[in-house]
């Protein structure tokens, strides 16, 4: 009896197809598309990053494009992008230092508040959080 379960088994597990996994759309890729062309048409040379919970822009050209980026991001809303819940930009220093970048980051509420004229820039800027850091290690001389 124990043998003809133990084959039985076996045979269950040689013939049985396991489920297969059900595709998970990829949401981010035509917003990043969308994303990457609103960002171009602003003159912003960036490269765009969506994840479940952020837009991540990388500037490549100045500090100041953060503000293009921000503007074209709500814009995404009609094309069915967003709102994101952050919107994270990371700029060259705007100290020009090769070796420092910097993040710019707003929540989609914020953007938003912004766009409807809720907002003004100035009070946009002072809710805007900011983060410094560093590329490269500083080289240390040697004894």
């Amino acid at each position: 009896m124990i043998a003809l379960i133990f084959l039985g088994a076996i045979l269950l597990l040689l013939f049985d197809q396991p489920p297969q996994a059900l595709p998970w759309p990829d949401l981010g890729a035509p917003c990043e598309a969308n994303a990457a062309l609103v960002f171009r048409q602003q003159g912003v040379a960036s490269s765009v990053s969506i994840t479940r919970e952020a837009l991540l822009v990388t500037v490549s050209g100045s500090s100041d494009q953060a503000w293009d980026v921000f503007s074209a991001t709500t814009r995404l809303a009609a094309m069915n992008c967003g709102p994101y819940n952050l919107v994270r930009v990371d700029v060259p220093d705007p100290d020009g230092r090769p070796d420092v970048r910097l993040y710019y980051e707003l929540t989609g509420p914020e953007l938003q508040l912004w766009a409807e004229g809720k907002l003004n820039d100035a009070q946009l800027a002072e809710r805007m959080r900011r983060q410094m850091y560093q590329t490269e290690p500083i080289a240390t001389p040697t004894p």
